[in-house]
């Protein structure tokens, strides 16, 4: 297959070079030119995109057969009109998987499927909306917070503050996102919304205490409540498509 990834960045990056080792032909977007040698160098085609001052995708778009669309509403102005500019300009028979987030829910107690309460007032979620809109098959992917390849919550929360002490964590290793969004172009698994989250969900007061000892950091200063808030439940993708996760957190 040809694949275009949109965010050729921490997790694009490794994402395109194990799609790469599978066979396929891979275009990575970068927002700068600085770092198109080291997408060469890896065998990837890369191209502008930055949707502001490069807007337009410069690569034959009409030979495309699934874009992976990876960037945060963070890097945009408007992220649900940026989503629905960049979709049009790939042919209606590209399939789509839309990497979202698990921000998306509303900040209930308990247990979150994919059929759990929504902010719908979310850049996120509306952008999620676009996809489900549109004419082309697209899978969502909602995915929980981020570890992985020297990258761990941690680092940014040593020495702070941390409210809700007994909170559920919700996290997701980086290898076991790119093995789902994989899972999804084999199996042809398309027009569906997957929780990708680790099954354990320990407090997070506990989670990030024990974090710190263990990379050695000024451990965060935590005020503990009642609130438990929401463990999302990332089995769905499990059931369906014989996903396995295999990374801790």
């Amino acid at each position: 297959m040809k694949i275009a990834i949109i965010g050729c960045g921490w997790l694009g990056f490794p994402l395109a070079k194990k799609l790469l080792k599978n066979g396929h032909y891979i275009f990575g977007s970068t927002t700068t030119i600085n770092k198109f040698d080291e997408l060469v160098a890896e065998s990837i085609q890369p191209f502008l995109y930055d949707g502001l001052l490069n807007k337009l995708i410069s690569i034959p778009t009409n030979e495309i057969n699934c874009l992976i669309i990876n960037f945060p509403p963070s890097k945009s102005h408007n992220y649900p009109n940026q989503i629905a500019e960049l979709i049009q300009q790939f042919p209606e028979n590209c399939k789509i998987i839309f990497t979202s987030s698990t921000s998306v829910y509303q900040d209930l107690e308990g247990e979150m499927n994919e059929n759990g309460a929504v902010k719908i007032d979310h850049a996120v979620f509306l952008a999620e909306e676009i996809l489900r809109s549109s004419e082309k098959q697209a899978t969502i992917l909602r995915l929980a917070g981020l570890i992985g390849a020297n990258r761990h919550p941690i680092k940014f929360l040593s020495g702070k503050n941390i409210e809700h002490g007994n909170m559920a964590i919700n996290l997701v290793h980086q290898d076991d996102v790119i093995a789902a969004i994989i899972c999804v172009i084999e199996k042809n698994a398309w027009n569906k919304t997957y929780n990708v989250c680790w099954f354990d969900h320990p407090k997070k007061g506990d989670y990030y205490l024990n974090a710190a000892k263990k990379f050695g950091l000024t451990p965060p200063i935590v005020v503990f409540s009642d609130f438990i808030g929401k463990s999302i439940d990332g089995n769905l993708i499990v059931t369906e498509l014989g996903f396995q996760y295999k990374y801790t957190i």
